[in-house]
């Protein structure tokens, strides 16, 4: 068992993230939303790898690829329930890019504004139309040609899943249209067997006629993903049985799940068998004397009477799994004996049982302290929470579980506090709402040090993958509360010099800052950007930033500021290390001195510093030559 659990599947039947139990993603260790850029959700990497080996090919692939690397943007379209969102995504995943291929979306139903300067070199990325009315989609569709000029000149690729009305077509749009079939429903259950960690059959006469029956009907390859899925949970869940059992326990839970979780629940009317059932659901995989402690822990928290029998008369522990259809297993963990069963159980609490939502939370906050919880443990605790309070769309209870978790600064916390935020930022309904509020946490002057840990990290791998601007003023606001949130420099600096229009605006946010605010971490973070070889070098095959106007504007800005508010020891070093490039480099050397004695121009001493200190490089006659034009006492040679 590992980390925070997301499962699901996409609308029209690519699976979001299905396999050998229970799935994990793991967190490690607002700038309000500008308008008009549309938000970029991430296609996590290690799904689309576990696709990649699951994935059967549709008809028409192969040509698919060939026209998609070929012009750039490529609409697909094909029968619901056909594969048509894994297909997209193993498009893009073959093909070659900067970043992780990411995701197009409307706000609120609102179609997306394919803005050109939103669109960085070589990216990879999927529009996904196919619940859009059709206003939204005439909408797109009349960007599109725009749209798939920038698509081309940055080196990009668009994959655009259409509506099931999405006609008439322009010719123009039209000439990128390509119909896929869906594969053969067997072969695609056949291949995700065969990736479990050890196949379940071999061949499709290992399978009973039950499931070649369930096939045959042509179910969604969403459905044949989960029963592959279920298969092997069942499988784990009771090695000793063959696969006919197997096949009809997967049946039944692909069809029946919801209905046997109630009358579960139902026949359940013994508090202390409530709170073990729920424990078990919460915290899947955990140890039985994990599972004892936090199930004792939420009988607390929901004030139920103590149980005043003597020990010895009790319930052994294995009775009371039995009654909740739970076992322990060989490895020493305790799950449900039915695949699938731990959600459904928390969806169905959650849902019948309002009034123990409150209980709920003051109980994840004090079991997540529990020094006996293993970080596996405690991270699914926090994603089974996650999961329930989002899905309702009230993500005010996990915030709340964040600030009292603040109180600590100790490793469990800060992972705790990453797990919760990481839930709440990759939510399509709540993103907005956790980036704002990390925003502003951000901004804090006494923000606590746990926090800012956590802050450091969901911003520098979760928001960057998404809103890469919004993540870079995040890590801005933490960097210069380097007691608190160590690290943040660090990985401002790496997300920075990864992408060119990520530093120009962080050149331009420095000479912005610098002259207003005393903040010594600014000195610092402009050292780094403004070194000359990050200035000089080309890259991502565009011109080096030294040859932009508004890059050399900026830098002078950020100079003048240093030059005339920071003592000198401040900003020495660095005009050193621009003597020295201007020396190495005569074309871009020049433009560096012309900054330089720009900058300076309105400060004697300043000037005259610079010029004692350029007199042992070979630039000092250049500089001198430029500080005078700058001063306007001669013009410049």
């Amino acid at each position: 068992m590992s980390g925070a659990s997301f499962t699901g599947v996409q609308s029209d039947g690519g699976p979001v993230h299905t396999g050998s139990g229970t799935q994990h993603n793991h967190f490690n260790f607002h700038e309000p939303r500008t308008p008009g850029a549309p938000p970029l959700r991430p296609l996590a990497v290690d799904h689309l790898a576990w696709l990649h080996r699951r994935f059967v090919d549709p008809t028409g692939m192969g040509k698919a690829r060939e026209r998609l690397e070929g012009q750039g943007t490529l609409l697909l379209d094909a029968a619901p329930g056909s594969g048509r969102s894994a297909t997209a995504r193993m498009l893009l995943h073959g093909l070659k890019g900067p970043r992780p291929p990411r995701q197009l979306l409307g706000d609120e139903g609102i179609a997306p504004d394919l803005a050109n300067e939103h669109l960085s070199d070589g990216d990879r990325l999927l529009l996904d139309l196919t619940e859009a009315e059709q206003p939204k989609w005439e909408l797109v569709h009349d960007r599109l040609p725009s749209f798939h000029q920038s698509v081309r000149e940055r080196g990009a690729h668009l994959v655009v899943l259409l509506p099931r009305q999405a006609h008439p077509l322009s010719n123009e749009v039209a000439a990128w249209l390509h119909t896929i079939v869906r594969p053969e429903g067997m072969r695609v259950l056949l291949r995700a067997l065969r990736c479990a960690d050890s196949p379940i059959v071999g061949s499709p006469d290992e399978l009973p006629s039950t499931v070649h029956t369930y096939v045959a009907g042509d179910p969604p390859l969403r459905d044949i993903a989960r029963l592959a899925r279920l298969l092997d949970e069942a499988r784990h869940a009771e090695p000793a049985k063959g696969v006919e059992r197997w096949c009809a326990v997967a049946l039944q839970s692909l069809h029946q799940l919801a209905t046997t979780v109630k009358g579960a629940v139902d026949k359940l009317d013994a508090g202390p068998d409530r709170a073990l059932l729920l424990t078990a659901a919460m915290i899947p995989g955990s140890r039985p004397h994990v599972l004892h402690a936090a199930g004792e822990e939420l009988l607390r928290a929901v004030r139920h009477p103590a149980d005043e029998r003597p020990l010895l008369e009790r319930e052994w522990l294995s009775q009371r799994l039995t009654a909740i259809d739970a076992a322990v297993r060989p490895d020493g963990s305790v799950s449900f004996n039915k695949p699938d069963y731990a959600p459904a159980v928390r969806a169905h609490v959650w849902t019948h049982m309002p009034a123990l939502r409150q209980p709920m939370r003051a109980w994840v906050e004090r079991t997540v302290r529990f020094p006996s919880l293993s970080s596996d443990e405690r991270d699914a605790l926090v994603a089974g929470y996650a999961e329930q309070s989002l899905r309702t769309g009230d993500p005010g209870d996990l915030l709340s579980l964040v600030r009292r978790w603040s109180r600590w600064d100790e490793p469990w916390a800060v992972q705790a506090m990453i797990q919760a935020l990481g839930h709440g930022l990759s939510d399509a309904g709540t993103g907005r709402t956790f980036r704002q509020q990390i925003y502003d946490w951000a901004k804090e002057e006494d923000i606590p040090p746990g926090r800012a840990r956590a802050l450091v990290v969901v911003s520098a791998e979760v928001i960057a993958v998404s809103h890469p601007r919004q993540a870079l003023v995040r890590l801005h606001h933490l960097a210069r509360r380097t007691g608190r949130a160590p690290k943040a420099d660090q990985r401002l600096l790496e997300l920075v010099t990864a992408d060119r229009q990520l530093h120009r605006h962080m050149l331009h946010r420095l000479a912005r800052d610098l002259p207003l605010h005393p903040w010594q971490a600014d000195v610092t973070l402009f050292r780094a950007c403004a070194a000359p070889p990050h200035l000089i070098a080309p890259r991502e095959d565009r011109p080096p930033l030294l040859d932009r106007h508004d890059v050399r504007t900026a830098l002078t800005t950020a100079w003048r500021a240093l030059c005339t508010r920071r003592a000198e020891a401040e900003w020495l070093p660095q005009a050193e290390e621009w003597l020295s490039a201007a020396d190495a480099d005569r074309r871009y050397g020049d433009v560096l001195l012309d900054v330089l004695a720009w900058a300076a121009r309105h400060s004697p001493g300043a000037v005259a510093r610079l010029y004692v200190l350029s007199l042992p490089h070979p630039c000092s006659g250049r500089l001198r030559r430029r500080l005078d034009a700058a001063q306007g006492l001669r013009p410049a040679r």
